[in-house]
């Protein structure tokens, strides 16, 4: 008897760890157009178009996230905290700004400084 009622506890200690790992599954592989469609979904606040290298940038923020267009490429940010200006952060690349000017860093350490053109409400 002693047997059966730990061999029925190991069962449901067992089940009951296996239905929570199945719960707190997370789905790591989100692309970056799932990412895109979560920010489109966030009220846009405002955006700005700067000029880096005589390239146009635009950028619209987001709450504390952004989404950053420049070269035919779109890279989403999140804000992080900086000692002076907005200091955004994405994948590959750190956006600074600072009154009219603002700083586009690439992970190889590429400083391209740019110049505010005009801000959209």
């Amino acid at each position: 008897m002693r047997i059966k009622k730990l061999l029925l506890q190991s069962v449901l200690i067992g089940t009951s760890l296996l239905c929570l790992t199945a719960c707190s599954s997370i789905n790591k592989e989100l692309t970056s157009d799932d990412l895109a469609y979560e920010i489109e979904d966030i009220d846009q606040t405002n955006s700005a178009d700067y000029l880096c290298e005589n390239t146009p940038l635009n950028i619209f923020f987001h709450a504390e996230q952004a989404q950053l267009s420049w070269k035919d490429k779109t890279y989403l940010l999140t804000q992080a905290i900086s000692a002076s200006g907005a200091y955004y952060l994405g994948e590959g690349l750190s956006f600074w700004i600072q009154d009219t000017e603002a700083e586009l860093e690439f992970n190889d350490m590429k400083v391209i400084h740019c110049s505010l053109v005009r801000i959209k409400s």
